[in-house]
């Protein structure tokens, strides 16, 4: 079993998480270096992941717990 962050189970093979692509901001649309301009969807052969463009999960909310739900 392959356990890189790269596979496919846990990133999926967009533009918008490759080296080589660059976000156009007018637009939902990257600059690639090998396709020109590209959808935001789109993906080729060339795809190599860049760990910097995952954008960060948000932190679960906290949850106020009482000394109620403590006691057995």
């Amino acid at each position: 079993m392959d356990n890189s962050i790269n596979s496919e189970k846990e990133i999926e093979k967009k533009c918008c998480r490759c080296k080589f692509a660059s976000e156009i901001k007018l637009m939902e649309a990257y600059l690639c270096n090998k396709q020109g301009v590209v959808d935001y969807n789109f993906t080729c052969k060339k795809f190599v992941f860049d760990p910097l463009k995952l954008s960060p999960m948000l932190p679960a909310k906290r949850v106020k717990f009482s000394a109620e739900d403590f006691e057995l």
